[in-house]
């Protein structure tokens, strides 16, 4: 190959193969384990790049690369590209689903990466791992350089960006875009053979541009990164001349640092930050500490690289600017700031950024519409066919020529803490409702109580969508359409006032919706207008009740209409809210309502029946009692099993029934069974539309789908609920021919509700569960109970406890529930059935891949702690938690053994870490938490809602009591210990790189920010 003459022109491996010609003895590549110079790093991507070819990669084949930050890493990345293909970025913290999504989407030839990865990826993938040593299977395949032909225009490498919604966006960049983007930057501030750069935060961007210029990229190691004491070791030791992070890490770092820190980082030369938005505060603080270092600030997407730059220590003193500025465009000819009619906005004034030229990406990989919506033909630009990226960001350009970033200008708002995009609400309007058009609004400034407003221009004559609405027009209330979107749109995203027009109002340059033009809508009721809660004579009308909790539930959840099937809940509220309305209630009618009789209806309907029961017996509620579940936990005569030989185990069952499916355990229970076992696996699934699609949605949830095991698993249409679970008499004779072993988890969890509201999934679910198992017979039951039965000042907790002793030690209705039902576990027992009961504690996410379940009251606890940046104070509170990859397994290969029968199993952490340690390890990982009593954490939580679909959302719910949350309890696990001996599944360890993984996980699904140590998105 000729030599390079104009770097603008060559692809990015080029340059690089230039720059180990012209320095092949200068160290290019570190890590902790290796270190290679310019000539052995070039040979050593190449020899890989042979073998690549030899798998037919070619020009834009992506091949992929699935390991962890290491110097093998920037070699696989070389040779993709050595062997004319792009390398695709499968990040380690993509959970299962996501993976294969974006292996399904991008299809990659073959993917490079390590054993203990290989097996997380999707079945079939071909794979060569870069293990030590193996660099040696390449011996027989020589380096050569027969390569195709590969130009600028061709892909370099392909990364994901994937939203809270939606199909993962795969972003196309060809090599013009980095190496442009990279020599530009280089005039900014250039490398020089010696300095030493350390990369890790937004590794796929940085570990090349030093390897164009003689320097060396350092690999700092995840471990590392993610500990501010250990990167500072870590920059002071490997004497990183420059590093590109956060600006959230760097303040965690200098927050953790001492006052030498400037002496001990004297090497450090050049910092630059990107990712978030640079205070002035923190500009100034850093600057003050690391005297001897250049601070640069850059303002990147990835569709366009980087798009402005500058150094910190000017843009500080701009005062036209919130925040810091991102310094000066790379090209200032090709960024526009657009206003909403597609025009330009006059110099000085704010619009939304685009940017042109060199440096975009091609699109997105499968994506036609989605690229030609961020990506619409520049009309700015004189080229035929010139395009420009959408950013999304609103700016300016200040009066210094730099560039300001203002936010976001999609259309999305904030309704009492959940964001709502605007179009997903006009969309449902116009796809469920008789309507011509629609636009919809938020009313009410930031910091304020703010609605949605939608102006619809009604159809009469649409026979297709509801058309029989009525509107009150002077207060834009409408039941019957916040009853039809309260269908398919959640509770908060459903507008509060509707205002009817002829046509909506419409510019005449753009045709657009004129907004500033709609109407005002109806004036908000106020306190004084609604009335103030006043006590009811004692022979009010039920209307009148009904009326006053009306208006009782509106202050409290600062709604406009609350409706009497209306769930308390699914309106917004939450325990604090729960805890006002109590009082109005206490104030209005004389009596208090506890939360868990609350709990059994918690519409205003219910809450008034139990008012009116609660006046009529003088205000005394019904308790259960001991007597009770003592009456309760009595079996049937005729639910009495035939004798049987030797119960079979799961080595001899040809078909199992398996309760719980489509919840978290159930969906890890599953798989383990077609895993492990050639079992055919009948799952009970609640009868809503498709049994089969919801048992696959499930799966798919956590990433444990696979279509090849799909003829394994029988749907069956039932509800542990109902008596014979719903089924008729000729199919749950069936089902009991058909199965030889149940396995039964299912129950209603829920530490909040009252005995009486889980009685009948709970307790009457288990006595279908052993009719089933004595129906003509005997089928051994496996029986999942749980460490709730144990009140949380037990102690010490056997497994082979006395039963009957803890009638009465729990309060909480799910305690209650589980007591009961493993009393007729042991009586049918008694009477001859085999059983096996397990009682796992909480069960957290998967060790590997993170997989939680959303609905967890402690992961909620943790999600939130995170959010909100503060964890709740709980005298001797023990976090017990064990990994769903445990449970599962332990329980699968005790229900292997022939010996495994009439015993009980404890699969909860025997010896369960403080919630403080807990959250010192999760500090560790870069998330602070301040420690705050339990009432002041919830009321954080009620001035900062959790948005919709976090797990947090049960907790701002209903929030359980802290003595409920607070366990001191250690658990003896003797048997299980004995039953799976050595060859059995171990149990994880609660310890950093666990949570580190489920915080990951967490992050992932956008539930809490990724911390400062690992925040890698671009």
């Amino acid at each position: 190959m000729s030599r390079i003459k104009d770097p603008a022109e060559c692809c990015l491996h080029e340059l690089f193969e230039e720059q180990a010609r012209r320095t092949p003895e200068n160290v290019a590549l570190e890590d902790e384990n290796i270190s290679l110079t310019y000539g052995e790093l070039d040979n050593l991507a190449g020899r890989l790049a042979a073998y690549l070819r030899s798998k037919d990669v070619g020009p834009d084949d992506p091949v992929g690369v699935y390991m962890e930050r290491r110097a093998e890493y920037v070699v696989a990345c070389l040779a993709a590209m050595k062997a004319g293909g792009a390398y695709l970025v499968l990040e380690l913290a993509y959970p299962p689903p996501l993976l294969a999504d974006v292996m399904s989407d991008a299809g990659p030839r073959i993917v490079l990466t390590q054993e203990r990865y290989a097996d997380r990826l999707p079945e079939g993938t071909e794979t060569f791992c870069l293990d030590e040593g193996w660099d040696d299977r390449l011996e027989d395949l020589p380096a050569v350089d027969d390569r195709p032909e590969v130009g600028q225009d061709n892909l370099a490498f392909i990364s994901y960006s994937a939203g809270t919604t939606g199909k993962p966006k795969g972003i196309a960049n060809p090599h013009r875009a980095p190496v442009l983007s990279y020599l530009w930057r280089f005039g900014i501030s250039d490398y020089q053979p010696g300095d030493r750069v350390g990369c890790n935060v937004f590794f796929i961007w940085e570990m090349m541009r030093p390897l164009l210029r003689g320097a060396t990229t350092v690999v700092i190691p995840d471990d590392v990164i993610y500990d501010p004491n250990a990167l500072i070791r870590f920059v002071e030791e490997y004497e990183i001349t420059e590093t590109l992070i956060t600006p959230s890490l760097l303040e965690t770092v200098l927050n953790s640092s001492g006052s030498d820190l400037g002496e001990r980082l004297s090497k450090l030369r050049t910092l630059w930050l990107n990712g978030e938005v640079v205070t002035r505060t923190l500009a100034r603080r850093a600057m003050e500490v690391l005297p001897d270092a250049r601070l640069l600030n850059v303002y990147s997407c990835s569709e366009t690289h980087e798009v402005a730059a500058g150094d910190l220590g000017e843009l500080v003193e701009n005062q036209e600017s919130t925040y810091c500025a991102v310094g000066v465009p790379m090209d200032g000819y090709r960024l526009y700031l657009v206003d909403e009619e597609g025009e330009q906005v006059p110099e000085g004034e704010a619009g939304e950024l685009f940017a042109g030229g060199d440096c975009l990406a091609r699109g997105y990989v499968g994506l036609p519409e989605k690229t030609e919506e961020s990506f619409p033909e520049d009309p700015f630009s004189p080229a035929d066919g010139a395009r420009m990226y959408r950013s999304g960001d609103r700016a300016r350009i200040l009066s210094d020529g730099s560039l300001e970033i203002m936010g976001r200008v999609d259309f999305m708002v904030k309704i009492r803490g959940y964001s709502v995009e605007l179009g997903a609400v006009e969309a449902a309007i116009e796809k469920n409702l008789a309507v011509k058009s629609c636009v919809v609004v938020s009313e009410g400034e930031e910091g304020e109580d703010k609605r949605l407003v939608a102006y619809v221009v009604p159809d009469p004559e649409d026979d297709e969508r509801h058309s029989d609405w009525s509107l009150d027009p002077k207060t834009g209330r409408s039941k019957e359409m916040r009853r039809i979107l309260q269908d398919s749109l959640p509770h908060y995203a459903v507008p509060s006032v509707f205002v009817e027009l002829e046509s909506l109002p419409i510019q005449a340059t753009s045709g657009k919706v004129d907004r500033s033009e709609l109407p005002p809508p109806p004036p908000r009721p106020t306190r004084k207008e609604r009335g103030d809660i006043v006590r009811l004579p004692d022979d009010a009308t039920r209307r009148e009740k009904e009326a006053l909790l009306a208006r009782a539930w509106e202050d409290v959840l600062r709604l406009d209409e609350v409706g009497s099937e209306d769930n308390f809940f699914d309106l917004g509220g939450h325990s604090l809210a729960a805890a006002q309305l109590s009082s109005q209630v206490e104030q209005g009618f004389g009596v208090h309502v506890s939360m868990s009789l609350f709990m059994e209806d918690p519409t205003p309907g219910g809450l008034l029946d139990r008012i009116e029961q609660l006046q009529r017996d003088g205000a005394a509620e019904a308790v259960t009692t001991v007597d009770d579940l003592v009456a309760d936990a009595v079996l049937d005569p005729e639910i009495t099993p035939q004798p049987v030989g030797d119960a079979p185990t799961l080595r001899d069952a040809g078909d199992v029934f398996l309760t719980g499916t489509t919840g978290f355990l159930g969906a890890f229970l599953l798989d383990g069974l077609l895993a492990r076992t050639g079992v055919r696996v009948h799952c009970l699934v609640r009868p809503r539309g498709d049994a089969m699609e919801a048992v696959e949605a499930n799966l798919r949830r956590y990433g444990l789908w696979k279509p090849e095991r799909a003829e394994r698993i029988v749907p069956v249409a039932g509800d542990l609920a109902e008596p014979l679970f719903g089924l008729d008499e000729g199919h749950f004779d069936a089902l009991a021919r058909d199965v030889d072993i149940i396995i039964h988890p299912g129950a209603v969890v829920n530490l909040v509700y009252p005995y009486s509201g889980l009685k009948a999934p709970n307790v009457g679910g288990t006595r279908e569960v052993l009719r089933l198992a004595c129906h003509d017979g005997a089928r051994p039951v496996h029986y999942v109970s749980t460490n709730g039965i144990f009140p949380p000042d037990m102690g010490l907790c056997e497994e082979d406890v006395d039963l009957d002793g803890l009638a009465g030690d729990r309060d909480d209705g799910y305690g209650q529930s589980k007591w009961v039902a493993e009393k007729l576990v042991r009586e049918a027992e008694k009477r001859g059935l085999p059983v096996s009961v397990y009682r796992p504690g909480n069960v957290s996410g998967h060790s590997e891949t993170g997989a939680s379940n959303p609905r967890d009251l402690l992961g909620a606890v943790i999600v939130e702690s995170l959010r909100l940046g503060c964890a709740p104070e709980i005298e001797d509170w023990r976090m017990e938690m064990t990994p769903v990859d445990f449970v599962a397994a332990g329980l699968v290969h005790i229900a292997s053994d022939p010996h495994s029968y009439g015993r009980t199993y404890h699969l909860a952490n025997p010896e369960p870490p403080l919630a403080d340690d807990v959250f010192d390890l999760l500090e560790g990982q870069g998330y602070p938490l301040e420690r705050v009593p339990y009432d002041e954490w919830l009321q954080r939580i009620d001035a900062a809602p959790p948005e919709a679909g976090n797990p947090g959302e049960i907790v701002s719910g209903a929030a359980p009591a802290a003595e409920v949350l607070g366990d001191d309890n250690t658990y003896d696990d003797n048997n299980t210990r004995r039953i799976l001996g050595s060859d059995g599944p171990t149990r994880p360890a609660i310890d950093a790189d666990l949570l580190e993984t489920y915080a990951q996980y967490f992050a992932e699904r956008d539930w809490i920010e990724a911390s400062s140590k690992a925040s890698g998105v671009r």
